[in-house]
């Protein structure tokens, strides 16, 4: 549906208003090449139709689509009966067309044409104008700023197009973006929090059992992780956060060990770009922290190569639903490109597979 509204003024280019009134100086071409002709009530009848059409052309130029009408309207009543003082009148005839291009839909556009050109045979019969110098150049040049019209109307709607499109790939982009904000927080949390709650609970029985300096140590790494949660967060809400795969590899290793895993760790992805590490890095901390919070066994293995990345315990699997933090894992595996299968037939095994190799 055409639903275009826009005046032809463009706020900031000022050429919209006032630059497409030079064409209008032919008006004035009789009055040159035959002033002996003009008397004075003809030059001061010609002076106000020439101000009226300049007040109805300014009209025309800010209106917004069919507001343009009257003023569309007045310029060919001033061209048609301005013909009887002048033939310049003709060149006003053509910015009447190039409105009805331009501000209004296509059969109305082709409806103010043929009235346009209707004015000119009219002027033409009424004011003894019929000749090829009246006629021609305003049935040519009406005609062409007619379609000129309709060219910068097409134009003008592309252009919004465009910035509507640019608008909804932006908002697109801004919900990804918080959503994967979202999904790093709830895996930096998920994890954190799990390690936290587990040496609280371990600092509690170290008390019961009177072990001081062993609940001691265990709360000073509730307080460390408490301050490392902290900071991550931060980092994560101002897109600062990036994984060295590496190096959080060992963070995990070292976390699993103190839950009492045995780990065995084979990365073979050694020059994947930055991104790819971080989301493989976020992955597997969400992986890590599920086995911490519901694995019933004691050995994990995580092994990445550049076409697949694997976790798995050797757990036993009673019941499995699927939450949120294996729909997060899911839809970064797609993000990259890839396809998650989750067995738990023996264990609890995450398959990340990739078309392509992860580089």
């Amino acid at each position: 549906m055409d639903n275009f509204k826009q005046s032809l003024a463009v706020e900031g280019k000022s050429y919209w208003v006032w630059g497409p009134l030079a064409f209008s100086s032919f008006y004035f071409l009789p009055l040159i090449f035959s002033f002996q002709h003009f008397t004075l009530f003809k030059l001061f009848a010609m002076s106000l139709i020439y101000i009226a059409f300049v007040f109805c052309y300014i009209k025309a130029v800010n209106a917004r689509g069919e507001k343009a009408l009257l003023p569309v309207f007045s310029i060919v009543v001033l061209a048609t009966f301005g013909a009887s003082i002048t033939p310049g009148s003709q060149a006003l005839f053509g910015f009447a067309c190039y409105f009805c291009g331009f501000n209004f839909k296509r059969n109305k556009g082709l409806q103010g044409l043929t009235g346009v050109l209707l004015g000119i045979a009219l002027s033409a019969y009424l004011f003894n104008l019929i000749n090829l110098y009246y006629i021609a150049p305003a049935l040519i040049t009406s005609i062409g700023l007619y379609f000129m019209g309709r060219a910068e109307r097409r134009e003008r709607q592309h252009q919004l197009s465009e910035a509507k499109s640019q608008q909804q790939i932006e908002q697109l982009a801004m919900i990804a973006e918080r959503e994967r904000i979202a999904r790093d927080i709830h895996d930096l949390a998920g994890h954190s929090l799990s390690s936290i709650a587990l040496k609280a609970e371990l600092a509690e029985k170290l008390i019961i059992n009177d072990q001081i300096q062993n609940a001691q140590n265990e709360i000073q790494q509730v307080a460390n992780l408490s301050r490392e949660l902290l900071s991550d967060i931060r980092q994560a809400v101002t897109n600062m956060k990036q994984f060295h795969l590496d190096d959080q590899l060992n963070v995990l290793k070292n976390d699993l060990l103190q839950n009492g895993f045995q780990v065995s760790v084979n990365n073979h992805l050694n020059s994947a770009s930055s991104s790819i590490q971080n989301t493989i890095s976020m992955i597997l901390t969400e992986a890590t922290t599920n086995i911490m919070r519901h694995s019933k066994g004691n050995k994990v293995t995580i092994n990445i190569t550049e076409k697949e990345i694997s976790i798995s315990d050797n757990g036993k699997v009673n019941t499995f639903v699927k939450g949120n933090g294996l729909n997060g894992i899911k839809q970064r595996i797609e993000a990259l490109g890839g396809e998650l299968v989750v067995d738990h037939e023996n264990g609890f095994k995450l398959a990340m597979t990739f078309k392509t190799e992860l580089i």
